[in-house]
């Protein structure tokens, strides 16, 4: 494929600051967290959104109705329909096969399996605990179907699969560079669907209407033999930058964390020499990934400050699409000068 010549220009962000405007812990910050770990456990339900908590460890709902967001049960072995039931407005859970529910100090304890709940309260309050080992091991039960078999693997090119990247912007050059298509079966029906290996050897799996992994779930590394590490949250982002010829950056190795709760497992390459530039998405699990980074990590240059405003890169692409509208886009933000959101630093 064919590239404009148009690199970023990692001086600017650096003279102006941005490597260090998400995530910069100063003393403040450190005796706020002190603070949240010494909540009680009726502070922490009331101070802890269970949406919240779930997204932060990687599971997303099927579905929202309302105040009601349904989950795939996290809390037990995999099922084919969501039971689960989190009520946002109450801020309570319930688990319709289980017939257990509760608020989110009882959920953590069976997500992290771990009947102490002094230490359970911990781990909630301390955002970046899920990012350190700990002494209690911690088995969260990711976004991962053991209950889909694949049937077969080959090139993309299913027209449904191929309109559906178009509709995110993605070319079909780029696509198949990277991925391939996958033919799983679910429940005795066959399907098809965009498949992305990570680095253990499960796939990620996306369609329309459709987002799971084939055990194991990890992370996905690409080695160009660069000095630079490009750091994404799932693959369609990192196939959005091949897109935007505005964010290309020369001399770089890739890596697709696939889900923010598989970050314990990219140490090995963050702690690689070399600087590192975050594409992480603008909500709330990418903030703290992104203070995470640059507070055990030097050299981290947070860019998704040049897409604020947009949920994440590929949200960026399929809103500036031409390279004008990309150049435009960034000038403006330029212009504005980089912002940190206000929660940036808010830990979960």
């Amino acid at each position: 494929m064919e590239r404009a010549n148009y690199q970023v220009d990692s001086d600017f962000f650096e003279q102006n600051g941005t490597s260090g405007t998400r995530g910069k812990w100063n003393g403040t910050e450190r005796r706020r967290v002190k603070k949240r770990k010494v909540m009680n456990a009726k502070q922490i339900n009331q101070t802890y959104e269970i949406v919240a908590f779930l997204a932060r460890h990687g599971f997303r709902p099927t579905s929202v109705k309302g105040d009601n967001y349904w989950y795939i049960s996290m809390i037990r072995g995999p099922e084919s329909r969501a039971s689960f039931k989190v009520d946002s407005r109450k801020n309570l859970w319930y688990d319709h096969a289980l017939g257990v529910g509760g608020n989110v100090v009882d959920l953590a304890c069976r997500l992290f399996q771990n009947s102490d709940v002094k230490e359970v309260m911990r781990l909630i309050t301390d955002g970046l605990s899920s990012f350190h080992p700990q002494q209690t091991e911690v088995r969260l039960q990711p976004d991962v179907s053991s209950g889909l078999r694949i049937i077969s693997e080959g090139i993309l090119e299913n027209d449904y699969l191929l309109r559906y990247l178009r509709r995110r912007g993605i070319s079909e050059e780029v696509a198949r560079s990277y991925c391939f298509q996958v033919s799983y079966e679910n429940n005795g029906r066959e399907y098809n669907a965009i498949g992305f290996r990570n680095r253990a050897g499960g796939i990620e799996l996306r369609s329309m209407n459709f987002k799971s992994c084939i055990a194991p779930k990890d992370v996905s590394y690409i080695d160009n033999s660069g000095n630079k590490l490009l750091v994404f949250e799932g693959f369609m982002d990192f196939f959005s930058y091949w897109m935007l010829p505005v964010f290309q950056i020369s001399d770089a190795n890739f890596l697709i964390l696939n889900s923010t709760s598989q970050l314990k497992r990219a140490h090995e390459f963050l702690a690689a020499p070399g600087p590192k530039y975050l594409f992480l998405d603008n909500d709330k699990a990418g903030f703290e990934t992104a203070a995470y980074m640059k507070h055990n990590n030097p050299n981290v240059i947070d860019l998704a400050v040049m897409y604020a405003g947009c949920k994440d890169l590929n949200d960026f692409l399929t809103q500036n699409q031409h390279l004008n509208d990309q150049r435009l886009a960034v000038a403006l933000v330029r212009e504005k000068g980089p912002e940190a959101p206000e929660n940036a630093l808010r830990a979960f």
